[in-house]
């Protein structure tokens, strides 16, 4: 599925606006402010008895037309389902005054227009419930045909508005997503709690370890965060008076896209008065059940590779007695270099900032995959919940619990703390973290504690998010929610059918990173020696060069070392040959042992961010421009073989087809590409003509 929906799109939309000038001219506005619909589609259908012979004005859209001498039979769509409709040449009744077309005009409707047709109930000879029609009326003009199937995921995502009409089931996906949350209202009200709102832009946010999203405020002049939980802002309600509370909205944290999470979601988090974390786990169990019996009547599941019961008991899993019986390690006494040791042996290899509550919080995800539930992960470490109560008869230990159903955290409740003095020393425990580089790290809210000062009863809160009714219907975070955030995107089609818009690349390219320090970078020959060393694959150190040719063309036009650039390109993959389960975490050790610039390892890590391969995000033009660089030359090479003369007479125009054409290259990652694209702020096409004069000149690359 290409980026335009259709392979004529252009013709189409010309032959429609014509169609719809024609409309015009005859008096008929096509696009008017008054309609009218009796009743909806599906409902006519699945009760014929009632509207047999009844006139009725029914409006959809037109979503299929069968012309047959002086008969014409069509679908309309609307949001319950599909009819028929037949219009006879002889039964049409014309009057342009009242907007109503006659028999001739109906030629000027196109598939995809928004109608309303007034006639009367009964069946065909074939027993299909239709509406004959005696009026016929524009509602909408559509300048765009519709495409017959619309498959492409990443298509459906930025242009939901087609994947509704043409897959019409995915509206009944969305219809249980609403139910999903009015049963969470419904629930919520039963028990006794009322909802109530709080702040999404927050001086000091809090609730989660999770970076946020920063936003300016213009009048005030400051910054502002993106609310990441509504925890802490409850809290003060509950000090200030409320005792069973609740939100239901947005949440947004700024880190990794992932099938299981999003940068922005929505969130049911309550907070309920004289209560402790042990009461809160009767009342999810209670709410787990309560939801699948009204959105599906049943309470057992298949999701993620498990099979899950929410009516059975749901067992508890103790945090500390699992990472000892899996793993030998006792998370308050071991050495890091244990636990880092013993994840090495489960194939997992951390990068970036790597603290203690890291090593441990990993250890126990390998356990946790393996659990298929319901249950209640609990005993978690106080150094680990900095906003938990701690047990009193160990205080090492929080009143805390984790809903753990197919093999993931789907929820978070515990006892709150509401002493101020021990909160004050969690937050200050926080704040040493972020200074270390923990982003994730909790920030230290001053007015929170100044709030516990004037006293908060005995609290227990709990927060759980969307990623649930993606579990119940086994499907992605993307999959499950309308509009998910993807990256902006200005195809060339678009352009052309509006040349006069000035299109602005909407994101900031990255910043400019400083390449001064290149000590411990080895030569270009020590570099090909390595290369030659670890890589025994032709292609792969084919590969590599290409990357590396590109990157230079890049350094050479930012100013900026052309031997770094060109040597993180040659070495990008290093260690896939030998360690391709561990790649690139095994060269990045050796270029640490080695001595080699900070920036090339940054890079290096940063290409493999996407893919989950490691924690380092890319931030500066030489980490975007090795993404950029290595799909790119991929999917290039493997046009070029397809040509007679290989890359000599390339063009970018015929690139950017092969590039839409999600069935060519199918294993290259083209979000990749336009990330890194769009980190150096240039255009997918421009990209594409310079590696394309940089591959042209390889003597590797010239067909013999």
């Amino acid at each position: 599925m290409t980026h335009q929906p259709s392979s004529d799109l252009l013709g189409q939309r010309t032959q429609r606006i014509q169609n719809m000038q024609k409309l015009r001219e005859m008096g008929i506005n096509p696009y008017p402010a008054r309609s009218q619909k009796d009743e909806p589609n599906q409902k006519v259908k699945d009760n014929f008895e009632t509207y047999q012979g009844k006139n009725i004005v029914l409006a959809g859209r037109l979503i299929g037309k069968r012309e047959h001498g002086k008969l014409i039979f069509g679908d309309i769509q609307d949001q319950s389902g599909t009819i028929q409709i037949a219009i006879k040449k002889d039964e049409i009744h014309e009057d342009i005054s009242k907007s109503f077309l006659g028999w001739k005009e109906l030629k000027l409707i196109d598939i995809g227009d928004y109608i309303q047709v007034n006639g009367t109930i009964d069946k065909t000879q074939q027993g299909e419930v239709t509406l004959f029609v005696t009026k016929f009326k524009l509602l909408a003009k559509s300048l765009r045909p519709f495409p017959q199937t619309f498959d492409d995921k990443e298509q459906q995502f930025r242009r939901r508005y087609i994947d509704l009409v043409v897959n019409p089931e995915r509206k009944k996906l969305f219809e249980r997503k609403a139910i999903f949350w009015k049963a969470s209202r419904d629930f919520m009200q039963k028990k006794g709690f009322m909802e109530v709102e709080t702040p999404v832009l927050e001086h000091v946010t809090g609730g989660a370890d999770a970076q946020p999203f920063i936003t300016h405020h213009n009048m005030l002049d400051q910054d502002f965060y993106l609310r990441i939980s509504t925890e802490l802002y409850q809290k003060r309600l509950i000090g200030g008076g409320f005792e069973k509370i609740y939100t239901i909205g947005p949440n947004f944290r700024n880190e990794g896209l992932s099938d299981e999470h999003l940068q922005e979601y929505y969130q049911l988090e309550w907070y309920w008065a004289y209560a402790d974390y042990k009461d809160n786990m009767q009342l999810v169990s209670e709410l787990f059940r309560y939801l699948a019996q009204e959105m599906y009547g049943k309470t057992k599941f298949t999701s993620r590779g498990h099979t899950f019961d929410l009516a059975d008991d749901w067992k508890e899993v103790d945090y500390v007695s699992a990472i000892k019986d899996r793993f030998e390690v006792d998370i308050f006494e071991d050495s890091e270099e244990k636990m880092t040791q013993k994840l090495k042996e489960a194939g997992v290899e951390l990068t970036g900032v790597v603290n203690r509550n890291r090593l441990i919080d990993n250890l126990w995800k390998v356990i946790r995959r393996d659990i298929a539930g319901p249950a209640f992960l609990v005993n978690e470490p106080a150094f680990m919940s900095p906003l938990a109560k701690a047990k009193q008869e160990d205080p090492r230990l929080t009143e805390r619990f984790h809903v753990i159903i197919a093999g993931s955290e789907l929820g978070n409740g515990y006892t709150e703390i509401n002493d101020p003095q021990y909160q004050l020393k969690q937050f200050l425990d926080q704040q040493a973290l972020r200074e270390t580089g923990d982003e994730e790290a909790q920030m230290l809210d001053i007015d929170f504690v100044e709030m516990l000062e004037y006293g908060m009863p005995p609290t227990s809160g709990y927060g759980q998010s969307e990623r649930i009714f993606w579990f119940f219907e086994d499907i992605t975070g993307r999959e499950g929610t309308l509009f998910p955030q993807l990256r902006n995107e200005i195809d060339t089609i678009t352009k052309e059918i509006y040349p006069e818009v000035k299109f602005i690349q909407s994101t900031k390219p990255a910043s400019q990173q400083s390449d001064d320090d290149v000590s411990g970078l080895p030569t270009r020959d020590e570099a090909h020696v390595l290369l030659e060393k670890h890589v025994k694959e032709d292609y792969q150190k084919l590969h590599a060069q290409m990357v590396a040719r590109a990157m230079e063309a890049y350094a050479s036009e930012y100013k900026v070392n052309k031997d770094l650039w060109y040597i993180t390109g040659l070495l990008h993959d290093l260690d896939y040959y030998e360690h391709p389960e561990e790649h690139p975490n095994e060269s990045l050790s050796w270029f640490k042992e080695w001595g080699y610039p900070t920036s090339l390892i940054q890079a290096i890590g940063a290409h493999a961010h996407a893919s989950g391969r490691t924690d380092i995000a890319p931030k500066a033009h030489l980490d975007f421009a090795l993404i950029a660089c290595d799909e790119l030359s991929g999917l290039l090479y493997a046009y070029s073989l397809m040509r007679p003369t290989g890359f000599e007479g390339m063009e970018a125009k015929s690139v950017m087809k092969k590039f839409k054409d999600r069935a060519f290259a199918a294993k290259i990652d083209r979000e990749e590409i336009k990330m890194g694209v769009d980190g150096l702020g240039v255009e997918l096409k421009e990209h594409i003509q310079k590696l394309i004069d940089v591959f042209s000149q390889m003597p590797e690359l010239k067909k013999k």
